[in-house]
Order: structure tokens, then C-alpha cells, then sequence
């Protein structure tokens, strides 16, 4: 690493040698209302020399002996030529503006190469550095959300460093992986945003439709990100510092029963059990003596994520270069504390980039990046028995303070055994992770101009990503009670290496006759990637074993006699892709624009014979707006373009070898009476297995209006995905009972809105905003052969079965279960005075084949949808089979954003809201806290509204059917459920959420000011982050996906780590 410095830091200074001219012109640059222009360029003609202008407009640049012209230009102005005479040593420089340029930035990276927006026929939604450089957060992948029309950002819950999901115009695949494909700098980096800093992006192109993402074949099937990191900019060198200090504060909390009303339900519960009710008086008294516990509870939720937790994250960049050399080097460091105790995150990154143009047809660039992220705590829901959920230990945990504080029992030594629960904060100790990450990116270009015309380019990037993670299981843990109740840890290390390499040849010819325009490119790329992994653990470690000495000393575990440790695993996989493309880009008039693509894929995920795929696509566009017949509308329609596009590509974010037969080593056969250890098979071969293939169709309207203050632009799509692969089952004569094919089928619609604009601007005052809304209908239009549905489970609970269901026709993510219809009334049952039983009638249907559950007044009660499943006795029953049926979607009907930004004077403002309609959630915390299946648990506030069978005496009134209904009459809901979790409707709420994602308010220290104090510029500023969110849902947060099963069970809330409220404090100042 020393070498490093001493290589940058020479770099550095070298870059500033050449500086030494003749004469030093100073100047200003001014607009015609005599207000300073910041960044404008200032070139000198006929060379590669030029600076930008600092925060008071003014610059200074080395010019030779004799006359001169300058060239100035900045975006919204029109460019100028300005001589200098040949002693001048001063200008003052005025533009004027633009009328006919676009106000967002024209320029669009296309994958291998950028065009004008003006040029563009595809679809391509595209961030800028300005536009999210008020969000001052960690996460690049987060400042995308609700910003880009088309694509949904979506966090896994409210972690440090937890996991967030992308999709572009919804998911395309049913099994496999639906993440977009990323690109930085022109190579492939895989999950590229969360290794970079927001304050190093410069730009970020997302490519939507076929026309665009078919460049990338077969990896382009769910959209390309095409990420571009800051440069440097010619000048002076410039040492920029931007930080910021804040706490997050959990937003709200879930209301449980109060100690008082834990203890009323409780008490209640324990009617009808002798022991249980004399147990229960001995512990807390009579119930009129109840009371007493109203103010002595504790609110585990506060001790657990209660905490205020800090973060404070700090970039420095040095920039600067001349017309032969720019670099850019950026330092980060984010530590972020979570609101959980025990949990926190830290990450450290370094980039430095320099680019090289020694002449005009020469040039050479490389990238250095390096992170290190380290990861502290299990988060809230971990592997194991329910007791190792810390989100259910802390919402289910007693409510009522221990005689020992540090005591893990109850009252009495019985209560961990009913309850499977421990004490929330010992609990949320007693798991140990750490994961720790550590990240290498290399990559660099050469390009050289053959002719004018002609330009040679070769790229090449290298990824080394490692990984490990630390576990410990204390012996109080669920996983530890697995195996004799002894501690348990394990290690897993990972190793991803990715090589890529691509060479492009593009001829760019323009102004051919006086019409034509033409763009020719031609390359071939591979890209090759090792995964190794080791995971090691270690079981039956002495008890009372410190995580830290038992992960440095796993040998320490002594298994009992009888038992075993388990054998490590080893996995260590190559994947290779290498392919051919080309694109010709052809303008007439530059009225009427064509782009043709083709890319052919070979990959070695595929059998011989299935390795190649080829991706064509092909795309027109109108520039209705260079037409004589539109120019009667040029004042109102300032520019207007039609663009239509067909084509295909691929996805091989697929399994490895899933053409081969796959075995497992994880076993023992018996042989002399001792464990030897086997394989067994586990996949049956299928050389047949190919690409999923996307076709895709984009119909798209470009407008301007009012002299190209505002921008509109419109997408319609439809992308429709075959031969997915799926487990298809086959006769078990061949020993299997499934197999992979590619057999399914899915589609996605849609219609896409972005509109932006300068609304108002004058010498003290701007308002600029930015709307975009996205619609997408997916359906599934085919499965394996002859089925039209198939059930798929969340996972959150076994007892729920199959809760998601995809069925041919519909869309994905439909969730699947009963209709609840309320509860069992005194009226449906007829009542034994003599031996106190209640019968239902013989018109009210019960359950059967759902539960084992004993029907009584005040029961959950299930709507009977099938009507032909029968009791034995013929009366009618809820059933599995016939009963349960569609109830909740959780795909969106849209999204969208809405950023607007302000600014008087020094001041400055922006406002960031998103938003999502008709999503639904499967709010499985719900079910699980009004769930009385084991005793002594803590339930949700909304009990106390329950069906009862105790008066407010606390006498029960059971067998006293007239009182029982007439004390009930005003009942919302059923008594709590004691038995195996259900899955209804009840449980399905709206998701739909209105955000207000971000305020920032800023201000800017007059240039006079921070002059006198050495600095270019200063601002502070304070933010708030995730403000305050409108919805209707009950649960911690909408915005949550915590049980995917790769993706096709979406939208469950099952112990989510709850979201916080953020207040910063930042500085941004310029040296």
C-alpha cells in the first residue's frame, strides 16, 4: 500500500509540471444578466489546453506568446470565440443563451461508446452527479429509488448494509436471477453500486429496451446499469471535502399488551386448567389486583432498537489535470451504527482515476478501487428455533420485568419450555456475526485513432472480491439446542475473481453529402469468473466459550459419543463467456435515425450444441420536430422525436452445471458397523438446458416544450420471456422426480413517464423538478407442460404450506391462502347445558383438513369457497383443497418519484417524495403476534379487542351462552389462535406508501467570505432523511421483501429490521 501513495502522489505531482507558459490570462465569465457561469470551459483553439471556471466564474489559463483565441462554452449557452490580442493578460467574457439546447445533459453512455440524447432511439433512463448530490447517504444503490422511471429499488429492510433488490421493468425470469447487469467505467462489475461511493458517480444510464441492453446479448435480458465515475477536470488541482455527522431514531413501533393487559390475557387463558389458573395467582395475584403492573412493564422494543445511532461519513477528492492528463482520486469512510444493539457498519473505499492523451489520437485510462466493508451484527431474524428471531423475541417477550434483570427464565422455570422464548437484549447477544469484505477493482483502456475516422480500443478490467463470515451460536440458542445444547461456529469464506476483456473497432463518419451520418462498431469480449468457497463449523464447543476464542480455535469442539462434527465443504466454480457484437448507428438529415445490433454469446453454463445464442435488435426514430410542417410549433413544441424498437437478449444468470448430473457428499452409509462417508445424486442430467430468451418492443415519444425548459418522455413495452427454466416432474422410473427444462413462460407491460424541467429561473431564484411514473403488468403465460398452476412456500413458517401461487395467466407474487370471515358466533353453535360442550351447527361449516383446532365461540372462522368438500356427517367444511384461493398481489400497479429542487440566492433546497399504489403485503408478524400456540407470549395491542370469555371482573362467563353473545356483541376480533400459524386475507394489507424520502436545506457562504478564509466555495447543509411515510399498512414499514424464495414469494414482512428516521449535519467545501 505504500507504494501506492508514493506512485499516486508522484502522478500528482507530475500532472502540474506542465503548466509553465509563456503568459497567464485571468478572466470572468458572466451571462447577459451578469451573473457568474461556474464550470464553463475555457479552451484554447487548435489545442487539448483548457480550464474551468471556479465558483466566481473566473479562471486563469497559460496561453503562448502573440494572439490567441479562447473558446467558452457551457451547457444552456451559446459557445463563443474570443481573441486575445497579443499582450492581453485579462478578459471579460459574456454568453449568451441557448434557446435550442436541452437542458439535461445531452450526452448518454450506450454501452462501448455514447451518443447525443438527440441521437438516441432507445429507451434510456439516465442520473446525473447534480441530480443526487443533496442525498447525503451511504448507498448508491438507494439514491436510484424512485428516481428512474421503470426501475424499482427495493431494501431487503432497514439494516446497515442490508441488501437491496433492483428490477427494470419487472422481473423476466421465474428461477433464476433477475438483477440487471452492471457496468462501470466499460467493464462488468457485479453488483457494482454497493462497492462504490454516491460521491465518486458521475453518472448512471440505465438501459431498458432490446435496441439498447441487445449490445450485451446475453446478459441483458433484465436491463443494464451503466455506471460512469467522476474524471478529472482540466484546471488547477482542487481538493474537495464533503462529510456529514447524523443519528437515526427508529421511526415508530409496533403496540403490544402493556403489562396489565398481557397479564388479563394471560389470566384469561389459564381458565379451565386448575393448575395453570392456581400457577398464575401465585405469580401475579387475583385478577382484580392486576392493575398494579399497568406502569411496571418494560418496553423491549425500546431497549432492543431503541438506542440513537450514530453515522458520520467522510469523502476527500483531489481533482485536477491539463489537456494531456486528468485524474481524480476520492477517499471515503462510512461508519453507520444501527439502531439494534450489537449492530453496526463500517466501510472504507478508495478510487483514483487518471486518463492520458499525449497527442490527438492517443488515449489511455485506468481505475483503481479498493473496498473494505466489515459488517456487525445477525440482524433480526437468524437461522435456528424461533427463540434465535430477535424481532419475535423482543415483540413476543413478556412484557413484565424479571427479578433478576439479567435473569433469562420467568417466574418460574417453566416458562422457557411454553414459551421458546429468552430475554430479547440477552438473546440479541447470544448470536455473534461478522462479515467482512474486502474489494479489488482494476481496469484500463487503450485507444488509439487510426484515422479521423477509425478508432481502436481495447479495455480490459479485473474483479477480486472476498468475503467472510463469522458465526457463533451461544448454548442458549435455538441452533445450539440442535445439538446438545453446546456451542456452535462455523466460518465461511468466499472468493470471487472476474476477468473481463473487450476490443472494439468503431468507424464514425459524419456529414457524408451533407446528409448522412453514419456509426459503425464492431468488437468481441470475454469475460470469465471463478467462485470459490469454504465453509467450516465446528459444534459442541465448551460451554461459556467467548465467540472470539472459539472462531480462532475451532478445534476445540468435543463432540458426545454417538455424534460427529461435520466434514467442511468446498465449492469452486468457472464460468466462461465469450462473444462477437456489433452496432451500426445511421442518421438522415439527422431527421430519421436507425440502429441495428447484433451480439452472439457462447457460454460455458451450456452443453455443446446449446453454447451460442445470438441477440439481434433493431430500432427507427423520427425527429418529428426537424420537419417543415412542425416548425409552426416551435415556440410551444420546441423538439419532438418517435422511436420504435424490436429485438431480443439473453440470460445466463443461471445455475452452474445444470446440464450435468449434480451429487452430494453431505452423507454416511453404514459399511462394518461404522460411518463411511457417500455421495448421493441430486440433479438429473438435461443437455438440452439453454438461454432464457427476452423479445422485447418499445414504442417511445421524446417532446420539449417552451424552448426546451421542460422534457417529456413516454414509453409503452412489451417484453415477452420464453423457455425459462423450471423444475418440470418426470416418472420416478428414472430415480429422479424432476428435472430442469426450459418450459416456462412469462410476459411484462407496461408504460413508462418522465418530466423534468426548469420551471422557473431568474438572477436570484430557480425551481427545477422532476417527475417520473412507472406501470407494469407481468403474467406468467406458460408453465411445465399440462400444469397450469404451481404453489411455492415463503418459508416464514412451515405450517403455511404453499402460501404463493403461480398460475398461468396471472401475475407473479399472487399470494394464496383462506378468506377470513370473522370469527364463530354464540348462534352458529347449539350448547350442552349439561356437559358444557358448544356443537356447531349442521348449516355452519367447520374445519377440516386445515387444523386441529377445537371450534369454539370466538374462533377464527374461514369462508367456505368450494362448497363440495363434506364432513363425514355431510355438513359442510372448510378444506386445503378447495378453500384457498388468490388473496393479494404484491406487485405494484405503479411508482414513482417526484425530486424538486429550489434556490434563493446563497440558499438552497430540495425535496425528494416516492411513492408505490396497490402493492399488497403478506404481514406475517401480524399472524405470529396473535398467536397464542404457546403459552406466556406477548401479543398485539389489538387483542384487547377480542372475543372473550372472561367478564371485566374476571369471572367467566363461558357456560352462560345469553351473556357470553350479548358481552361480545362489540367484538373485533376472534380470540387469539392457539394453534399452527394460518395464512388469510386478514393478514394481507395495502402497501401502498407516499414517502418523503429526503429534505435538504442548504446554504452557501458568499464567494467573498470563503475567499478570505483560502476556500473556493463552502456549504452547509442539514438533512433529514425518510421524513415521514403515508400508508395504511400496520406494519413497521411498507417498503420491505424479506422471504423471496428467489424471488417468487415477494412482498412478506416476517421480521424485518425496523427503518429508521435520519438528521444530518454535512459540509461540502472546496480548497
Amino acid at each position: 500500500m505504500k507504494y501506492i501513495y508514493i506512485f499516486i502522489t508522484l502522478i500528482l505531482c507530475s500532472a502540474q509540471i506542465a503548466w509553465a507558459q509563456n503568459r497567464t490570462l485571468k478572466g470572468q465569465v458572466t451571462d447577459e444578466k451578469g451573473g457568474i457561469i461556474v464550470g464553463a470551459t475555457i479552451s484554447l483553439k487548435g489545442t487539448n489546453r483548457g480550464v474551468n471556471t471556479d465558483s466566481e466564474g473566473k479562471f486563469s489559463i497559460a496561453v503562448p506568446s502573440g494572439v490567441a483565441t479562447l473558446v467558452v462554452q457551457f451547457v444552456g449557452y451559446v459557445k463563443k470565440e474570443v481573441n486575445i490580442a497579443a499582450d492581453g493578460t485579462t478578459a471579460k467574457i459574456t454568453l449568451q443563451d441557448d434557446v435550442n439546447v436541452l437542458q439535461e445533459v445531452t450526452i448518454v453512455n450506450v454501452g462501448y461508446g455514447t451518443v447525443s440524447r438527440e441521437a438516441l432511439t432507445g429507451s434510456v433512463s439516465s442520473l446525473r452527479a447534480d441530480q443526487i448530490k443533496d442525498i447525503p447517504i451511504n448507498s448508491a444503490e438507494q439514491a436510484l429509488a424512485g428516481r428512474l422511471a421503470g426501475v424499482q429499488v427495493t431494501a431487503t429492510d432497514g439494516a446497515p448494509g442490508t441488501n437491496v433488490q433492483i428490477r427494470i421493468r419487472g422481473g423476466s425470469s421465474i428461477t433464476q436471477d433477475n438483477s440487471p447487469l452492471y457496468i462501470v467505467d466499460g467493464v462488468q462489475v457485479e453488483n457494482a453500486l454497493r462497492a462504490l461511493s454516491p460521491q465518486d458517480i458521475e453518472s448512471i444510464d440505465v438501459l431498458k429496451d432490446a435496441a439498447s441492453t441487445a449490445i450485451y446479448g446475453a446478459r441483458g435480458a433484465n436491463g443494464v446499469v451503466l455506471i460512469t465515475t467522476k474524471t478529472g477536470k482540466r484546471g488547477k488541482m482542487t481538493a474537495s471535502y464533503n462529510g456529514f455527522v447524523g443519528a437515526s431514531k427508529i421511526l415508530g413501533k409496533l403496540d403490544v399488551l402493556d403489562a396489565t393487559d398481557y397479564l388479563k390475557y394471560q389470566y384469561e387463558r389459564s381458565r379451565g386448567n386448575v393448575l395453570d389458573s392456581t400457577s398464575f395467582v401465585n405469580n401475579y395475584g387475583p385478577f382484580d389486583t392486576l392493575e398494579v403492573y399497568r406502569d411496571k412493564g418494560r418496553d423491549w422494543q425500546n431497549e432492543v432498537f431503541g438506542k440513537v445511532a450514530l453515522q458520520q461519513t467522510h469523502n476527500l477528492s483531489l481533482n485536477g489535470g491539463d489537456e494531456k492528463i486528468n485524474y481524480n482520486l476520492s477517499l471515503t469512510t462510512n461508519g453507520q451504527e444501527g439502531v439494534m444493539i450489537n449492530s453496526d457498519f463500517d466501510r472504507k473505499l478508495l478510487g483514483f482515476k487518471m486518463e492520458l492523451r499525449p497527442n490527438q489520437k492517443f488515449r489511455a485510462g485506468f481505475n483503481v478501487r479498493y473496498t473494505d466493508e466489515r459488517i456487525n451484527g445477525a440482524g433480526v431474524s437468524s437461522p435456528g428455533l424461533a427463540r434465535d428471531n430477535f424481532l419475535k423475541n423482543t415483540l413476543s417477550y413478556r412484557p413484565i420485568d424479571s427479578k433478576n434483570p439479567t435473569d433469562i427464565d420467568f417466574y418460574d422455570a417453566q416458562y422457557l419450555a411454553v414459551s421458546d422464548l429468552r430475554n430479547p437484549v440477552i438473546n440479541a447477544t447470544a448470536v455473534y456475526r461478522k462479515t467482512f469484505g474486502k474489494r479489488y477493482n482494476l481496469s484500463g483502456y487503450l485507444s488509439y485513432a487510426l484515422t479521423p475516422e477509425i478508432t481502436a480500443r481495447v479495455t480490459v478490467g479485473y474483479d477480486n472480491n472476498n468475503s467472510r463470515t463469522n458465526n457463533f451460536y451461544s448454548e442458549i440458542t435455538g441452533q445450539a439446542s440442535l445439538y446438545s445444547a453446546m456451542p456452535i461456529a462455523s466460518i465461511l469464506t468466499g472468493v470471487v475473481n472476474s476477468l473481463n476483456n473487450s476490443n472494439t473497432v468503431t468507424y464514425s463518419k459524419k456529414n457524408i453529402a451533407k446528409h448522412h451520418d453514419i456509426d459503425v462498431l464492431i468488437g468481441q469480449e470475454s469475460y470469465q469468473t471463478r467462485n470459490e468457497q469454504f465453509n467450516a463449523e465446528t459444534r459442541y464447543f465448551p460451554l461459556g466459550i467467548s465467540p472470539e476464542k472459539a472462531l480462532s480455535n475451532m478445534n476445540l469442539g468435543n463432540p458426545p459419543a454417538g455424534q460427529a462434527q461435520p466434514r467442511p465443504t468446498t465449492n469452486n466454480v468457472m464460468a466462461r463467456t465469450f462473444s462477437f457484437f456489433g452496432r451500426v448507428n445511421y442518421g438522415l438529415d439527422k431527421k430519421y435515425l436507425l440502429t441495428l445490433t447484433a451480439r452472439a454469446d457462447g457460454s460455458s453454463k451450456f452443453m455443446d450444441g446449446q453454447r451460442w445464442g445470438f441477440f439481434p435488435s433493431g430500432a427507427l426514430a423520427w425527429r418529428i420536430s426537424d420537419e417543415k410542417f412542425a416548425q409552426a410549433i416551435k415556440p410551444v413544441v420546441s423538439d419532438a422525436k418517435l422511436r420504435l424498437s424490436y429485438g431480443s437478449t439473453g440470460n445466463n444468470r443461471i445455475n452452474d452445471f445444470s446440464y450435468l448430473p449434480l451429487y452430494s457428499s453431505n452423507t454416511y452409509y453404514g459399511l462394518n458397523e461404522q460411518l463411511v462417508p457417500g455421495v448421493v445424486p441430486t440433479q438429473l442430467a438435461n443437455p438440452n438446458v439453454k438461454w432464457e430468451t427476452t423479445v422485447s418492443r418499445n414504442l417511445g415519444l421524446d417532446l420539449s416544450f417552451f424552448k426546451n425548459r421542460v422534457q417529456f418522455t413516454t414509453d409503452i413495452y412489451y417484453n415477452s420471456t420464453k423457455d425459462l427454466l423450471l423444475q418440470n416432474p418426470i416418472p420416478q422410473t428414472s430415480g429422479y422426480t424432476q428435472q430442469t427444462q426450459n418450459i416456462a413462460a412469462t410476459s411484462n407491460r407496461g408504460i413508462e413517464f418522465q418530466l423534468s424541467g426548469l420551471i422557473v429561473q431568474t438572477k436570484d431564484f430557480s425551481y427545477s423538478a422532476s417527475y417520473n411514473m412507472s406501470f407494469n403488468s407481468n403474467r406468467v403465460e406458460k408453465l411445465n407442460d399440462g400444469i397450469t398452476s404451481k404453489g411455492y412456500a415463503s418459508g416464514w413458517d412451515s405450517n403455511t404450506g404453499n402460501d404463493y401461487l403461480v398460475e398461468v395467466g396471472k401475475p407473479l407474487g399472487q399470494m394464496y391462502g383462506y378468506r377470513s370471515d370473522g370469527y364463530y358466533k354464540v348462534s352458529d353453535f347449539n350448547f350442552n347445558a349439561t356437559t358444557g360442550v358448544y356443537t356447531l351447527k349442521p348449516d355452519v361449516a367447520s374445519f377440516f383438513g386445515v387444523t386441529r383446532s377445537t371450534i369454539q365461540p370466538g374462533t377464527m372462522k374461514l369462508l367456505d369457497l368450494g362448497g363440495s368438500i363434506k364432513n363425514p356427517d355431510g355438513s359442510p367444511a372448510i378444506h386445503t383443497d378447495e378453500d384457498r384461493t388468490v388473496i393479494g398481489n404484491a406487485a405494484p400497479k405503479f411508482i414513482g418519484g417526484l425530486n424538486q429542487q429550489f434556490s434563493y440566492k446563497n440558499w438552497d433546497m430540495s425535496i425528494f417524495v416516492n411513492f408505490s399504489v396497490g402493492n399488497d403485503i403478506y404481514n406475517a408478524n401480524k399472524i405470529e403476534l396473535t398467536n397464542s400456540r404457546l403459552r406466556g407470549v406477548n401479543l398485539l395491542e389489538s387483542v384487547n379487542g377480542r372475543f372473550t370469555t372472561i367478564d371485566q371482573n374476571g369471572k367467566s362467563i363461558y357456560n352462560n351462552p345469553a351473556k357470553l353473545e350479548e358481552y361480545n356483541a362489540n367484538a373485533t376480533t376472534w380470540r387469539p389462535y392457539e394453534n399452527s400459524n394460518l395464512f388469510t386475507d386478514w393478514a394481507v394489507e395495502d402497501g401502498s406508501f407516499l414517502r418523503i424520502n429526503n429534505i435538504t436545506l442548504g446554504y452557501t457562504l458568499p464567494t467573498d467570505l470563503a475567499k478570505k478564509i483560502k476556500l473556493s466555495s463552502l456549504r452547509f447543509y442539514a438533512t433529514v432523511n425518510n421524513l415521514a411515510t403515508i400508508t395504511g399498512y400496520s406494519g413497521f414499514d411498507p417498503e420491505v421483501n424479506t422471504r423471496t424464495n428467489g424471488g417468487l414469494t415477494p412482498g412478506v414482512d416476517y421480521s424485518a429490521y425496523p427503518r429508521s428516521r435520519t438528521i444530518l449535519l454535512g459540509i461540502n467545501l472546496t480548497f
